[in-house]
């Protein structure tokens, strides 16, 4: 028979709520001590409480009392989808970002190999404003990973696909352009300026002086850039184009730890 774990429940469920017992005791109308002796299993709560302490929790009451339901793949697809399906448009990308902080973890610690040490009361992407890790990696047969600062890269090793003459050609074109220093300076300069709201663009002055670099300088890294330019009072005004965004996050990956 499987054991009521409801007194750990309570105290688990309590502090990822960021909740003190005094709290829960005034949210459910009890005592103080009544919430103590609960959580140190010396007494259960009336069973009328239960709907309300999932409520509080936003728990079901199976989970409540510590049963553990066997769960699919499918299962946990489909409820992330309605998860997301339901949430606010402004913090989809942050909570994706945060469940992909958890999947990173899972190819790296102890929860699939068993070799890297993992403290399980960080709670790794659970924090409103996730844990920096600074740099983890792994790379094993099945794929590799890696969280570095604001990025995660994950990639299937299964399903690794040869790049083709095109794409390699592609490559070092592009590889080519960013070893020129200037270039990197000027496209984080105007990744760092412009990423945060994608109408924003900005002047040549202003590139300029946040690159440290002179107009001449400036002017020649914006020319292997992928840019959008609007004018502005007969002044050009520059950004990154949409779709490349993401190189700058990316490249910080290939750096060394």
């Amino acid at each position: 028979m499987t054991n009521i774990k409801l007194n750990e429940q309570i105290a688990f469920l309590r502090k990822q709520n960021n909740m003190t017992q005094e709290d829960l005791a005034k949210a459910l109308g009890v005592s103080n001590q009544a919430v103590s002796k609960w959580e140190s299993g010396q007494c259960y709560p009336d069973i009328q409480l239960l709907p309300e302490l999932s409520k509080i929790f936003n728990v079901s009451i199976d989970i409540l009392m510590g049963f553990r339901t066997t769960d699919t793949f499918e299962n946990i697809y489909l409820n992330v989808k309605t998860f997301f399906e339901t949430e606010p448009a402004e913090t989809s990308f942050h909570n994706a970002f945060r469940l992909a902080i958890l999947l990173h973890e899972v190819a790296v610690t102890r929860s699939y190999k068993d070799y890297c040490p993992w403290n399980t009361e960080l709670n790794h992407g659970l924090e409103e404003h996730p844990y920096k890790w600074g740099y983890s990696a792994c790379s094993e047969p099945e794929g590799n990973t890696i969280y570095t600062g604001n990025g995660i890269f994950i990639a299937s090793g299964e399903t690794y696909q040869s790049p083709t003459s095109a794409q390699l050609r592609n490559l070092f074109t592009t590889l080519n352009i960013l070893t020129d220093k200037n270039v990197l300076k000027v496209m984080y300069t105007l990744y760092e300026m412009t990423v945060h709201n994608f109408d924003s663009y900005v002047s040549l002055s202003a590139i300029t002086a946040k690159a440290g670099l002179t107009e001449t300088e400036t002017l020649t890294a914006l020319e292997n850039l992928p840019l959008s330019i609007t004018a502005e009072n007969d002044n050009l005004l520059y950004r990154m184009e949409g779709a490349f965004m993401h190189i700058p996050p990316l490249l910080l990956m290939l750096r060394e730890k």
